[in-house]
Order: C-alpha cells, then structure tokens, then sequence
C-alpha cells in the first residue's frame, strides 16, 4: 500500500470517527491516566494471603544436569551456547539418559532441548524442545515448538518413563528436509475424519470392511499414519484420540522421538512455520513458565548435534534464574487495572493494564476495570481509540477491551444440563477488540459484537497481533447507519488498511446495552496475556455520572499447584 493510499484510508476512518462522534446524545472522553481515574473495578487485582518460597536449584553437579525445576511465570534455564543461532531450516539433535524423580504435589513439567535464552513463556518463543511431564507415577515425553512469530504447534507423543528415578534412553531429531508420506493404506484413510475418534470408534466402523481387524492391529496402523504425518494423536482423559490431517496442508520438516529404543513419533511442522524466523541459540533445561509445581529430572551421557558433552566436570554453561529463592505471587490471577508507574504503552508515566488470566466460567475471580459510561445501546455512535502495547502472550490466552454491561461481567453462571456450567465466553452486550487466536497463528486483533442475547454474537479476525513489545495505535468506529441502517464496525490498527465487521439483523432487532468502557478478562479457561493501554478516548454519554472508585484488592489463599479450577 502507498502513502497516499494509506493516508487516504486514514483520512476517511478520522472523517468517519468524527461524523460518529457528534452524533446522537453522547460525547467523548479523553483519558491519559496522569493520575488515578478511579475507574470501576471487580476482581481486577487478585492477591495469595499465603504465598509460598520458591527454590530454584538445577544446572550442573554430580556427573549430571538438572535438579529441582519449579515451573513459574519467572524464567529459569540452564543451557550450552551453540556456535551458531539454529533456525527450522537445520538439521539438529540431541541424545542421552533421562531420570524423573517422584515429587510430592500435583503434575509438573519442564523443558529439555533448542531454545531462545532471551525469551521463553508459554508456549517458549522460538523453540524446540521436549516438554517433560510428570504425572502421577509416571513422566510423558511431549514435544513442543514455537517460531520467532509466536506460531506455535505441539504434539502429546504415547512416550512415557517411570517417575522413580530410574535411567531412561532418549533420542531427539530434527530433519528439515522430511516430507508427508503418501496415504497407502486406503481403508484406513476412508475411516478417519477431521473429528476427535477414539480407536474403539475407529474400530466399530472399520469391521464393516475388514471383519477380522483387532484393536492392536488397527492401533498399530494408526501409528504408522502418524509417524508419516497423515493423522494427528490427542490424549485426553484417559482416552487416546484420533483425527485427519488435512490433505491440503502443507508440511516440511520432522521432529522424532524415541525412548528406550522404541517406538519412534514422529510430527510435522506447518510449512508457513518452517520458514518462519526462528533463533534456538541454546540448548538445555528450562522452566515451564506457568503455574506453582516442581519436578526433578536430571540427564547424563548427553550428545548435542553429535558432539558428546562431557558432564564429569562443570562444563561452564550459561545460566539464569536457576539457583536462586523467591516469594512465587503469581498463579492463575487477574493483575490489571491503573498502574501509574509504568510507561509501556508509550508517553508519560501511568497508564492502564497488567496481566489478564483465562479462567473457568466457575472461577468466581474473573474481572473488569472500566469507567462508568451511563448508557449506550446499538442505535448509538460508538467510538474508541489509543494506544496499546502486546506485552506478553501465551496460547490459550486472550482479553477484552471495550464497551460492556457490569452486571453481565459479574452474573453467576447456572448449571447447564448435562452438569458444569454454561460457557462465561461470549457473554450478552459487548462491542469492541478481542486479543486471541490459535496456537498455529497467534493473536488477532478481533473486533466483536454480542447482543443481549449471547447466541447473537459475531466477530472478524483481523489483524495478526503479536507480543512485539512494541507502541502500537488503534483506532475503533461503530456507525449504526452504515451497512444499510444495520451497523457496521470499523478497526483500523497502526493506520493501516481498515478492516470491517458487520452487523446482522438479529443483532441489531435484538439489540444491546453498555454501561461501561474498558478492559476485561475472559471465562473461557486458559493462560495469561499482558497488555498496557494509554491516551485513550471514547464515547460516553452526556448524562454519564462520575464516582470514583478506589482499586479492591482480592486476597485469596495461594491455590495448590496455582490453579484452583
């Protein structure tokens, strides 16, 4: 796009911003958070009256790597300096022998293999590495992968080792150049579907065609699809999953795993991914960045892209974060709202945000911060703008910033009919951005709209938004007399070529109500996010009463394993 395209597309969403802005009985309110707002809040700040001490202490000793690994929000790794950055377009490997101990406490992991030393998280950022996993009596060997752009993919191998401390054989290798297979088992490529099927499910359709097929030898043919990259295999509940993988998706590249000297699992990366920037500029341990667990694994007999590592001495590795001891506050909380010593998001000090938690739609500690507008329905012109920094993502994570009602935000959830509870996302009467997305991309910048009906609910992937820790600008415009009198929703990010979201009209016969402007978390299970926002304008109505609200804090006793539900 040229300048001039651009600043014409610019020129045209301000018309229409301002065309919005004059109309109908609102008005707009600019904020730079120079000082306290006093904004209305409800969970917002959640604090442990009982935080426990965390003592990280791993990295080399005794002939070994490893020790006690606490996952935590706090990074900690111990790793070797390759001698150059590895990317998804090399070849790389990594062998040797795999202890797990039995440690008290619930499931815990941490992570063996390539990786970034600048940045982890969850999903860690340009990686490639084993996620090891102690359940119970027992430690799964997973494997998971992210490039440089936060597009992110895993695999839940059937690899396990007990979690008695006995010696195991691992091998890890990474092929670039490795390619699908070719579907030669046509029975069971007419059996498989894109939907989750257990084998038994699998099995009940394919004695139709093949009366004397049995469940290990059907098993066995879906091992075979996976490791040629045609199936994908999911662990759930005790039960093992089986999908297609869609013909029309291109992959290159291969990651294996064996253990003992087994059964090797092999999966494929996404192409778009392969070519994707990666840096994995260490290899070794670190800290799955989530949560309050310990595990304690060590390796020996270790060989890194074939060069044997001699562990019989101190072999000088980089560290951080890994033999220290400190207070672990965090754990699955809202921690957002005012914050008036920080600048993230650009200018002055103060600004709004923090860290936002997906949480169950039982998890009473869900939570807004947002000012008290008085009300706007859809028959309104509804604006908002500013400005926005992505600080830090994880997958399954995501936020809403915007106009709501409160009393849906706060509103208890009833059983539904088959036991749980409803889902808390989307919920009645929002318009505005959702921040989310899949694994395999990342983030969107997604405007939204729901009714007063949650079933009404519609929205549009935008933008690709990615935690770039960098000053972004955005710009939201709702005209209820665009798209034919129904209402349309324009978004424009960084000044860049707007996208659209229109309304239907059931939306708009059904109708919704705001009464407050801001940010909130979402009932929909998952990780955290971190975003700070500042210089923010948008609509109000002109009868809208100001009461200043003092920031609440929670305090709650510190869940075990840091997450409660």
């Amino acid at each position: 796009m040229t300048r001039t395209t651009a600043a014409y597309i610019l020129l045209v969403v301000v018309s229409l911003i301002t065309r919005i802005a004059l109309a109908g009985d609102t008005v707009l309110k600019t904020e730079h958070f120079d000082h306290d707002p006093g904004w209305d809040n409800s969970n917002n700040r959640v604090e442990a009256s009982d935080p426990p001490t965390v003592k990280q202490d791993f990295g080399w000793g005794d002939g070994a790597m490893g020790g006690s690994i606490w996952q935590s929000t706090t990074p900690a790794w111990y790793g070797m300096k390759l001698d150059r950055p590895l990317t998804f377009h090399d070849k790389f490997s990594a062998s040797g022998k795999l202890s797990v101990a039995l440690s008290k406490g619930g499931s815990a992991a941490a992570y063996l293999g390539f990786f970034n030393h600048e940045r982890q998280g969850w999903r860690p950022w340009s990686s490639m590495a084993m996620r090891i996993f102690r359940s119970d009596e027992k430690a799964f060997v997973y494997l998971d992968f992210m490039s440089g752009q936060w597009n992110a993919g895993a695999a839940e191998m059937d690899l396990s080792i007990p979690a008695d401390g006995s010696q195991h054989t691992f091998q890890f290798d990474y092929d670039p150049e490795a390619k699908r297979g070719a579907w030669t088992d046509t029975n069971l490529r007419k059996w498989i579907i894109s939907s989750r099927q257990t084998s038994d499910e699998i099995l009940a359709k394919a004695i139709k065609d093949e009366p004397q097929l049995d469940q290990a030898h059907l098993e066995a043919r879906l091992r075979a699809a996976l490791r040629e990259g045609l199936v994908n295999y999911l662990p759930r509940h005790g039960k093992q999953f089986w999908t297609l993988k869609m013909d029309d998706e291109k992959l290159k590249g291969a990651v294996s795993v064996q253990i003992d000297g087994g059964e090797v699992f092999r999966t494929f990366l996404r192409e778009d991914i392969h070519d994707q920037p990666v840096s994995l500029d260490r290899f070794g341990i670190f800290n799955m960045q989530l949560y309050h667990a310990e595990i304690t694994m060590h390796v020996t007999d270790l060989v890194v892209n074939g060069q044997k590592i001699d562990l019989s001495h101190d072999p000088g590795w980089e560290d951080h974060g890994n033999r220290t001891q400190f207070v672990e506050r965090d754990f699955q909380r809202q921690n957002f709202g005012y914050s008036p010593d920080t600048n993230f998001a650009g200018g002055e000090k103060g600004e709004i945000g923090g860290q936002f938690y997906n949480v169950e739609p039982i998890d009473p500690h869900h939570g807004f911060y947002a000012d008290e507008i008085g009300t706007l329905t859809l028959d309104d012109a509804i604006q908002f703008s500013g400005k926005v920094n992505f600080i830090e993502g994880s997958t399954d994570a995501g936020m809403f910033f915007g106009f709501f009602r409160a009393n849906d935000e706060k509103r208890e959830l009833p059983p539904n009919p088959v036991g749980g509870h409803a889902p808390g996302w989307p919920q009645p009467n929002v318009l505005g951005i959702v921040v989310d997305g899949p694994a395999k991309i990342g983030w969107y910048f997604t405007p939204v709209c729901c009714a007063s009906n949650e079933k009404l609910f519609r929205e549009r992937t935008g933008h690709i938004f990615l935690p770039t820790r960098t000053h972004r600008t955005f710009d939201f415009a709702y005209d209820p007399k665009a798209n034919n009198g129904i209402g349309r929703i324009t978004v424009m990010l960084d000044g860049e070529k707007p996208f659209t979201l229109d309304l239907t009209q059931e939306q708009r016969k059904a109708g919704a109500t705001f009464d407050h402007f801001g940010l909130m978390s979402f009932r929909r299970g998952g990780k955290f996010s971190t975003l700070y926002f500042d210089d923010l304008t948008y609509t109000t109505s002109k009868d809208a009463r100001k009461t200043h609200h003092e920031q609440k804090i929670t305090t709650v006793p510190y869940p075990e394993n840091g997450r409660k539900y």
